[in-house]
């Protein structure tokens, strides 16, 4: 019980540090960046040594294979999250969406304190307010994350206040922003919440069809990317990002390969004027063919798993997160999707070792299965 409650509060800073960090860029405060990173691989050492038998030989492979695509492209990110994403999945995950939930909540609140006392000045792209984020993309973006957090909070809640609450944060910044893919990310939301709640996710079928979700998200993103970059519709509707994926996933030289590149290869092939604004396809190209591969993976595993322990609190919030991905990169970051640890929970439902015993039991003749067990 003390080893849960200490756990549970390094993770509490960790999520801290992760949120103060996504605002370090707003408040001009990245200076902190290099010891909050430090200090959060040393609590997270901490906190995996403390629950070792919690994970599998599959957990240390794709360590593994995160180190190895670290090495080969420069790219920390993956390998950061991840060892993380490790150490947070020894504590409780709904406490962790609390606190996330409330960090976000103070941190935006002050930011929009500061944006009307003239601290941080509104600027109005094409009549589209930006709240002193100097995008209003981004601050849609932070007031999602209080969003999607309250939601998952709430899944069970028979309160209509807390469902008021919700529509009212959504209308309201989207009749700020103008933000397209918000608005569609939260319908989306309110859709999967409708249907979760009405249908038995234990079921096969359903299990399999809601698993898959990733998977479908990914293959939609790279297919607009490949075959609907020219298409005046597509570009209209999401304000040009077909154009901009192709432009990166078919660079004649630097497009799609197996490790991906280091972490400023925007700076360094293209310009600012040319945003990858998509969890999939920024993933695949900045994190390479394998890696891609192994987070969507893992991803649909959990989800799968998930519905069949009919958490569907914890499918909800992937499902808006991962509807969000496809217009915003935020897949593979703690500070804007609290949902990446339960890609650890995926990877544990996957035992390597498991699986080749159960094999060698099948294999062996029946006489033998008894002494095996």
């Amino acid at each position: 019980m003390f080893k849960n409650k200490w756990r549970n509060l390094f993770g509490i800073i960790i999520v801290f540090m992760a949120v103060f960090k996504f605002y370090g860029d707003f408040f001009d405060m990245n200076s902190f960046s290099r010891y909050i990173m430090v200090l959060s691989l040393g609590l997270s050492t901490i906190m995996i040594a403390s629950d070792i038998r919690k994970f599998n030989i599959t957990h240390l492979l794709v360590l593994l294979l995160a180190s190895v695509q670290f090495v080969m492209s420069r790219n920390i990110t993956m390998a950061y999250v991840y060892y993380l994403c490790l150490g947070l999945y020894t504590c409780d995950f709904r406490l962790l969406v609390k606190w996330f939930m409330v960090f976000n909540a103070i941190f935006f609140s002050i930011y929009l304190v500061g944006n009307l006392l003239g601290i941080h000045p509104t600027e109005y792209l094409e009549g589209r307010n930006d709240f002193g984020f100097g995008n209003p993309n981004s601050s849609f973006i932070c007031m999602f994350l209080i969003w999607s957090s309250y939601f998952y909070y709430v899944f069970y809640s028979k309160k209509k206040i807390d469902f008021i609450a919700l529509f009212l944060m959504a209308f309201l910044m989207y009749s700020q922003t103008i933000t397209r893919t918000g608005l569609l990310t939260a319908i989306v939301t309110a859709i999967a919440f409708l249907i979760l709640r009405s249908i038995d996710v234990r079921k096969k079928w359903n299990a399999i069809l809601i698993g898959l979700f990733p998977a479908f998200m990914s293959i939609l993103s790279i297919l607009i990317a490949l075959f609907g970059s020219g298409n005046y519709y597509l570009n209209r509707v999401l304000s040009h990002r077909p154009l901009y994926w192709h432009s990166y996933i078919t660079h004649p030289t630097s497009g799609i390969n197996i490790f991906g590149y280091t972490p400023n290869i925007r700076d360094i092939l293209f310009s600012q004027r040319m945003p990858l604004d998509s969890g999939y396809i920024w993933t695949l190209y900045s994190m390479g063919l394998i890696v891609f591969i192994v987070i969507i993976g893992f991803i649909c595993l959990a989800m799968y798993s998930l519905c069949k322990e009919d958490q569907k609190d914890k499918l909800l919030l992937l499902v808006s997160i991962l509807t969000y991905c496809f217009a915003e990169s935020i897949l593979v970051d703690i500070a804007s999707n609290i949902s990446i640890i339960l890609l650890v929970y995926g990877i544990s439902k996957f035992d390597i070792k498991s699986i080749s015993l159960n094999k060698m039991k099948l294999q062996r003749p029946k006489k033998f299965r008894k002494r095996i067990g």
